[in-house]
């Protein structure tokens, strides 16, 4: 039953206005996590808008564009974020400060949209600028690293999952809205309106519209209502020297001498793999599977896989939910939590694996719509079967709605509780490196 208490707003006030620190002693600052989750919200829409329009894109306005580029463009992506992750979390530690660095992020992010938009303006090679934009998306979105270690300073260990919780409901939210944009306009197909010369409005260009509208919001919000905090620490006269080869040193011997549990903090980073590596194939590899095995259009490809999307976030979103509302993160061990989901994901693959009972021969390649599995870039075109693509769909949604959401929320509650109450961005930004490793490798494995 949902208590009373709810989601208490403005319930815990503490004085941040007034003094930007706050120790481990002060209450959570749930204010300041729902700006949080606002800012998560926006900017993963600003990334969900595209999903599965990209693939279907790229192959169209380039025809030189194949599975393996698409692969090796998603990698590039991973490898930028992986990278700026840590220097925003490096430089966010150093000037104790949120709000700079997601600005900064933001306006990475107008460039990137801006670019995406002005595509058609080259005239050969479309598949290279579209690639300068997923680097740049994942330059941007790596500052969001710092958001989790700012909810860490925000929230008290006992309400920790509830605010982890937030910035899982915001981002599935954004899993939500960024499909139904693309729905409600998949009627428009490529080429779609020319709004201004060499500026198309299309199936594929709308969302970005958005995202671009979304981002300029996104710092308004940030600029105005978002207040950095920090934990007092005894290592803040020692902070402006971090980079420092002697404060390096430093750093090592007084880590190596800590009382973390270095065999926890392994264990959360192994399962953290798995975890992306699973995400990581879904992702790079669904809306090639629709095109490929089923011969669906781009237009088809957008539609079904938004649906798709659609259905996972409502899902996901009430599963976060009852974390919130009803504190299933306090009543169920979290360690429970993300043993059974990792038995429910094991079991899907066995589900869908594509016997002959529940199978169906692959789509012909077309050369008009360049679907289909083409002979020439795949060898196994005559011999894979494909399982039935509605069976596929609807099974991926009951397995990893509710799984992948309580998965994230368990380890982040973990994670950040090993840790304890030091500074944790920079943990995080490990954390974050880890997880874009996997998805750098993945894409190029799996396409």
């Amino acid at each position: 039953m949902i208590s009373a208490e709810g989601f208490e707003l403005f319930e815990k006030k503490i004085n941040d206005e007034e003094n930007p620190s706050i120790t481990k002693e002060e209450s959570t600052n749930w204010r300041l996590i729902i700006v949080t989750g606002i800012v998560s919200c926006l900017i993963a829409v600003e990334n969900s808008v595209l999903g599965m329009g990209e693939w279907p894109y790229m192959k169209e306005i380039d025809n030189d564009a194949n599975a393996q580029f698409f692969g090796f463009s998603q990698s590039a992506s991973k490898c930028s974020h992986a990278i700026f992750a840590l220097v925003f979390a490096i430089w966010s530690f150093k000037i104790k400060s949120v709000k700079y660095p997601m600005i900064v992020s933001r306006f990475i992010a107008i460039i990137a949209c801006s670019l995406y938009l002005s595509v058609e303006y080259f005239p050969t090679d479309k598949r290279y600028a579209l690639m300068t934009v997923y680097v740049l998306i994942g330059v941007s979105n790596s500052a969001c690293t710092i958001l989790r270690g700012y909810i860490v300073m925000c929230s008290s260990s006992a309400d920790r999952p509830r605010a982890f919780a937030v910035i899982g409901l915001s981002m599935i939210v954004s899993i939500v809205i960024g499909p139904t944009l693309q729905l409600i306009f998949s009627g428009i197909a490529y080429p779609g309106i020319e709004v201004f010369p060499g500026i198309r409005f299309h199936v594929y260009s709308v969302p970005i519209w958005f995202s671009l509208i979304l981002t300029v919001i996104t710092t308004v919000i940030i600029w105005v209502y978002m207040t950095d905090v920090h934990r007092v620490s005894p290592d803040d006269d020692q902070s402006n020297e971090f980079i420092s080869f002697k404060q390096l040193k430093q750093n090592y011997e007084n880590l190596k001498n800590s009382n973390l549990k270095w065999n926890l903090i392994a264990v959360c980073l192994i399962v953290k793999i798995s975890v992306t590596f699973l995400n990581a194939i879904l992702g790079s590899i669904m809306s090639i599977l629709f095109m490929v095995q089923y011969g669906w259009t781009g237009t088809e490809t957008v539609r079904y896989g938004s649906t798709l999307m659609i259905a996972f976030g409502v899902i996901a979103c009430s599963v976060l939910l009852l974390y919130i509302f009803c504190r299933i993160g306090e009543l169920i061990p979290q360690e429970y939590v993300f043993l059974a989901c990792t038995v429910a994901t094991s079991f899907y693959f066995i589900i869908t694996y594509p016997f002959e009972f529940n199978s169906q021969p692959l789509v012909p390649y077309n050369t008009t719509t360049h679907s289909g599995c083409n002979p020439v870039e795949y060898s196994w075109c005559e011999t894979s079967l494909a399982v039935d693509p509605f069976f596929f769909m609807i099974t991926t949604v009951l397995v990893f709605a509710p799984a992948l959401p309580m998965m994230g929320t368990a380890l982040d509650t973990v994670y950040s509780r090993v840790l304890g109450d030091i500074d944790q961005n920079i943990a995080h930004g490990i954390m974050t490196i880890v997880d874009d490793v996997i998805m750098m490798v993945t894409p190029i494995l799996t396409t």
